[in-house]
């Protein structure tokens, strides 16, 4: 084979080699991505979960301060009853408050032990939960780290070949570096098969006599159709 073609062949697989290792850096960038809306959102649902825990456990207390503070009402409103003199109105007027905090008390009172053994009850599963969401977490993360450890041999990869692809390119021919470059910008392989007496890149057959230069090897010759560089595959 031509010794420039070789080296344009060898630049194209560079390159191809090169957008394959794009291409796997961006799927990472995807699954990356996806992992880490995965976790924020596993985050987000136990943040919610342990507020919800901490809302009931308050409802709970609060309700208990009620109790506490009903119960401190009557034995107010009862010693007054039973130590000071006071005029007989206000006196039937703590008689009723009494009664109908004493009523009070015991609903309020229930109320409260119900509250307290659901918050007691969901204290035992959040911290079930918290276990759970700790696995999940972790095994977020520990997918994560392997996706950031590929990505560095995947980048240390490139990096190596860019050195490589900078040589090879430069023992390409002056003349055909630009052409070279603006196919390469056009997308699709600069360097192409020549099959079946038609380019392998826009798959238009070519005339005789271009074909019989790509099969001498003597000169790098191009595809009148789409100008890319012409190389005869083994058999």
């Amino acid at each position: 084979m031509n010794e420039s073609l070789a080296q344009l062949l060898s630049l194209a697989e560079a390159d191809a080699s090169l957008r394959t290792l794009a291409g796997r850096l961006a799927d990472l960038e995807r699954e990356e991505a996806r992992l880490r809306t995965l976790l924020a959102s596993e985050e987000e649902a136990f943040r919610r979960r342990q507020e919800g825990h901490r809302a009931l456990r308050l409802s709970a207390l609060a309700k208990s301060g009620e109790v506490d503070s009903t119960d401190e009402k009557i034995r107010t409103y009862q010693h007054k009853l039973d130590h000071d003199i006071i005029p007989y109105k206000e006196m039937e007027h703590l008689r009723e408050q009494v009664t109908f905090l004493r009523g009070q008390l015991d609903t309020l009172a229930d109320e409260a032990l119900q509250l307290m053994a659901e918050a007691d009850a969901d204290e035992g599963k959040l911290r079930e939960e918290a276990i759970a969401h700790e696995g999940r977490r972790r095994e977020l993360e520990e997918e994560l780290g392997a996706l950031a450890r590929r990505r560095a041999t995947i980048l240390a990869e490139q990096d190596a070949l860019r050195v490589r692809r900078d040589e090879i390119f430069q023992r390409v021919p002056l003349r055909l570096r630009g052409h070279y470059e603006r196919l390469l910008g056009s997308g699709g392989s600069p360097v192409v098969p020549v099959v079946g007496g038609m380019c392998g890149g826009c798959h238009l057959r070519l005339v005789e006599t271009t074909v019989e230069k790509v099969k001498s090897e003597r000169e790098v010759v191009t595809c009148e159709h789409c100008s890319r560089f012409l190389y005869l595959p083994p058999s």
